[in-house]
């Protein structure tokens, strides 16, 4: 177990590129976050560890995509009356109640359930964005996107930002704008997950310092890969963007029920 052999050179070489390419995802396309928390499994690193790291990483990503993206004007953050600040406060104040729940009902789940249920739902999700499928634009529908979105980040690490981005835009928003509401929301919430995390597992100091460890790592990587994505977001159309979003749901989907295969 890598939490007691501590963390070769190569290793820690190929989490730095992880984080980057995650991030980089993230930031231009509003997904690719939580896929990282399967590879980072797949390496050896235990899961406790894992889950916090991607919440506070992506918290910190999240913060500096958003710099970003309101610099390259993806979105509008210049009035609390603006679509995008409405938009950004719903998904927190919802999101902030599915993660609470989440975190109480995970305890109590097997790992194997939770890749079954996140890899479903992200396939089904891609499915729907590769198809010209459009909704009209609904705050209700919104809120229930949000609570089930982020109901997902605080079981699995990830799912928020398929759900979020493609909700947006299959309800005819434009797809610079979902992202970056995405990455802006996402931010507040990982960060508060990240914080329900501590007080519920009780991470022992060993643990802790890991986490810390692989924490910084994957937040310095972000930090360089989130203006490259922001400015990439600026450059995307919207009909290019709903099918790239797609496949990259999907192939979420299909590595989470490699999870589950494994897990049985």
């Amino acid at each position: 177990m890598i939490l007691q052999q501590g963390l070769s050179s190569s290793l820690l070489v190929l989490i730095i590129i992880l984080g980057f390419l995650g991030a980089f995802l993230d930031s231009s396309m509003g997904m690719g976050y939580g896929l990282l928390s399967p590879i980072l499994i797949a390496l050896g690193l235990d899961p406790l560890i894992v889950v916090p790291v991607l919440l506070i990483s992506q918290m910190t990503t999240g913060f500096t995509g958003t710099i970003f993206h309101s610099l390259f004007r993806n979105v509008d953050l210049s009035s609390p009356e603006t679509q995008d600040v409405k938009s950004t406060a719903l998904f927190i104040g919802m999101g902030v109640i599915g993660m609470t729940i989440a975190v109480f009902l995970a305890i109590n789940l097997e790992d194997f359930l939770l890749y079954l249920y996140i890899g479903i739902l992200m396939i089904i999700a891609g499915l729907l964005m590769l198809p010209d499928i459009g909704f009209n634009f609904s705050w209700k529908r919104m809120l229930i996107l949000s609570g089930w979105a982020s109901f997902n980040k605080a079981i699995s690490g990830g799912g928020y930002g398929p759900i979020m981005t493609i909700g947006q835009m299959t309800s005819g928003r434009d797809a610079r704008e979902s992202v970056a509401v995405t990455d802006f929301s996402e931010a507040f919430l990982s960060g508060y997950g990240f914080l329900l995390y501590l007080i519920c597992q009780q991470i022992c100091n060993l643990n802790f310092l890991i986490t810390m460890e692989l924490s910084i790592i994957m937040i310095i990587s972000g930090i360089v890969a989130t203006p490259l994505g922001a400015f990439l977001t600026k450059r995307l159309k919207k009909k290019n963007t709903k099918k790239i979003i797609g496949f990259l749901s999907i192939l979420i989907g299909l590595f989470t029920l490699i999870r589950f295969i494994f897990a049985l």
